[in-house]
């Protein structure tokens, strides 16, 4: 199969990160601002810092990247001749026993780490998750995005079209678990070093699943389930 490679998948990918961000801002700017009246620059600039920690602004600017950007990652792979997109993004099914094994690894991983967590007398759920699990309204908008738009559209970029184009690369598989657990941590700036830190080890759980099952539909999965247990415990202990 026809690929990117290293240097076009990291051209491309810098297209899809300019997308994000245009979709992320263009939404919260038109969300936050909308009915406010005139305002001043100071006025705005304060109304806008307040957005990026509003629920609800939060679960409509996640359900508009995905719109914009999972598309074009899309469109991006067909332009190579040759790919195809069932293997590109891996669209592949696997036996439901080997889907269980790795959210039973998932579910260890993720229980050692509330472990640690507690041990080291760190938060749970991180404030930022508080803030945004109080300010949702509708709630059931901010488990939609967190659940289903943004697994779908951070696995399609990073375990899908970034794994695949630095997996066929001189990195190789292993690279590309790797720089992908990095690059897909550090976008998660709402969080200290050790909720990033955190989020790298998670992420080379999703990669290994990505490699071994050849499957995206598992690492997706997986992704969603996370979320789901993370916003279960913001609305319960946060």
């Amino acid at each position: 199969m026809n690929t990117w490679k290293f240097t076009g998948t990291v051209a491309w990918g810098l297209v899809v990160a300019a997308a994000f961000v245009a979709a992320q801002v263009f939404t919260t700017g038109v969300v936050a601002l909308h009915g406010k009246g005139e305002l001043s620059e100071a006025q705005a600039a304060r109304v806008l810092d307040a957005a990026t920690v509003d629920g609800y602004v939060l679960s409509l600017s996640t359900f508009a990247s995905a719109l914009v950007c999972v598309p074009l990652l899309l469109a991006i792979a067909r332009l190579k001749r040759g790919s195809s997109l069932r293997d590109y993004f891996a669209l592949r099914t696997v036996p439901a026993r080997t889907l269980f094994a790795w959210i039973g690894i998932t579910l260890v991983l993720l229980a050692l780490s509330d472990g640690l967590t507690w041990l080291l007398g760190k938060p749970i759920v991180p404030d930022f998750m508080k803030v945004v699990n109080a300010t949702a309204d509708p709630l059931w908008l901010l488990w939609l995005a967190l659940i289903v738009a943004a697994p779908l559209l951070e696995e399609t970029f990073f375990r899908g079209f970034l794994f695949t184009g630095f997996a066929a690369s001189a990195a190789g598989p292993v690279g590309a678990i790797v720089i992908t657990s990095a690059l897909w941590a550090a976008i998660h700036l709402q969080y200290d070093l050790y909720g990033i830190a955190t989020l790298f080890v998670l992420g080379l759980v999703f990669g290994l699943a990505r490699l071994r099952t050849g499957s995206l539909y598992v690492p997706l999965t997986l992704h969603a389930m996370t979320n789901l247990i993370a916003a279960t415990q913001a609305a319960l202990i946060g």
